[in-house]
């Protein structure tokens, strides 16, 4: 099996979802939001399977710190330009594994998955 993770390289949550994939035996490819920005094809792919809402991090600092106008999201295009522009917008991490996708990390989900 394939897995790739998607999120940042200092984010503390998407470096323990990488150990457990590898201690568990599997390669696993991380991708930085912030040096490989997702396309809008990718985004949409995400969020068709995930929802926008679960894939914009409301409770993120990056969120909080735009403003109320980049935070007014109408339309899909609106919300991939907001991801393309502040990657760290997004939830992660995002696993990518064949068969679907999940967001954020807990041993449990993990595990069960890997099972």
């Amino acid at each position: 099996m394939s897995f790739q993770i998607v999120g940042l390289k200092r984010c503390s949550t998407c470096v323990k979802a990488k150990k457990f994939l590898e201690a568990h035996g599997l390669e696993v490819e991380f991708i930085d939001v912030r040096e490989h920005v997702p396309s809008a094809e990718q985004l949409q792919t995400w969020a068709a399977a995930l929802g926008w809402d679960k894939l914009i991090n409301k409770a993120s600092q990056t969120w909080r710190q735009l403003d109320d106008a980049a935070k007014d999201l109408a339309s899909e295009a609106e919300r991939i330009a907001l991801i393309q522009a502040h990657p760290s917008v997004m939830k992660r991490p995002l696993l990518i594994y064949p068969g679907g996708f999940k967001l954020g990390f807990s041993e449990k989900s993990y595990q069960e998955l890997v099972a």
